[in-house]
């Protein structure tokens, strides 16, 4: 859909508006060369995440906000307020 000025009003998908931060996203909204990562509130370790296991385990239509309760550190154990990052996977070619 698009504003009488030419806006669009609902963004591509793949697409993150920054006012909105990333917890809305459904697994279903990632683009395929989008890489969903993990990061540690408390020791600040980051990690990639598998999206596609994630997504077969927990269905295509799960938040990021709804998934955020289950994350735990793999180095020191945290479990609360940690959080994703989404990078771009590198593209030869």
């Amino acid at each position: 859909m698009r504003h009488r000025r030419g806006i669009d009003l609902i963004p591509e998908k793949g697409v993150i508006d920054p006012d909105l931060g990333i917890g809305h996203l459904r697994l279903a909204d990632l683009a395929d060369d989008q890489l969903l990562g993990a990061r540690c509130s408390k020791c600040d370790h980051n990690q990639w995440v598998d999206r596609w296991g994630l997504a077969g385990k927990y269905g295509h239509e799960i938040t990021l906000d709804q998934l955020r309760p289950i994350l735990k550190c793999t180095r020191c154990g945290n479990t609360e307020g940690n959080g994703f990052r989404i990078g771009r996977a590198h593209r030869d070619g």
